[in-house]
């Protein structure tokens, strides 16, 4: 499920975790992934009505997205995005000082954007959910087997809500993530104020105590200004 920022006074008006999704190529972005040939199979965390799993598909490359909205039915889950779009656009508006605009240009070029991840989605969703491909799951408990996934990735959920997703919360979904993947990636890393979330040292530091190989790394995107970095941990 995805958003965007939000500050006092409130420039987004979000009610919670909202679908919002993204295309394959913004993933690409996002993650700073390659050939997809060589991170398969990967899941996606949270994905909501984002198409990287429906486009990944086409593509012949295995993504499943686990997120709780797919328990929905399709209409519900446009009308979902509906309301969404119309707090998105009107946020994206009143704080467009907080974006960098050089990728998509204007808010309209963004909702036309989201749109598209959303037709894709749901014309692939039916059948992709009797494939196992959306699997109605939401962090931090996960149906999948130890070691299922080569990478996971979580767009725009973790720390970006922090003040609805607490600290143990975050500690818990990265453990899960790392149990079901060899590498999981997340991002941005700040709220939705746009500022360096609190629970990122800590989440760090105690995954580090645990063993596994955590680094922030530079991604090739810019949208929330000084979003510009990723979380990658990995099991050693």
């Amino acid at each position: 499920m995805k958003a965007c920022v939000s500050e006092s006074p409130r420039e987004f008006e979000l009610d919670g975790v909202v679908p919002w999704g993204r295309r394959l190529w913004e993933y690409r972005a996002f993650f700073g992934l390659g050939d997809l040939a060589s991170c398969v199979p990967v899941l996606d965390a949270g994905g909501g009505p984002s198409s990287f799993a429906a486009e990944a598909a086409a593509a012949g490359r295995p993504v499943i997205a686990a997120d709780p909205v797919y328990a929905l039915e399709p209409e519900d889950i446009s009308q979902r995005f509906e309301e969404t779009a119309n707090a998105m656009r009107a946020g994206m508006r009143r704080a467009s000082y907080r974006f960098n605009w050089s990728q998509y240009g204007s808010e309209a070029a963004v909702h036309r954007i989201r749109r598209e991840a959303l037709d894709l989605f749901l014309a692939d969703f039916e059948a992709g959910k009797a494939d196992g491909r959306y699997v109605p799951a939401s962090l931090p408990f996960l149906p999948f087997n130890d070691g299922s996934f080569r990478l996971a990735l979580v767009s725009h959920l973790l720390f970006l809500y922090g003040d609805d997703l607490d600290f143990g919360f975050h500690l818990a979904a990265l453990r899960e993530l790392l149990r079901v993947a060899e590498e999981v990636r997340v991002f941005p890393l700040v709220n939705l104020e746009g500022l360096p979330s609190s629970h990122l040292p800590g989440v760090m530091n105690e995954l580090r105590r645990g063993g596994a190989e955590v680094d922030i790394v530079p991604v090739p995107f810019e949208f929330q200004k000084g979003a510009t970095r990723m979380l990658r941990v990995r099991c050693s």
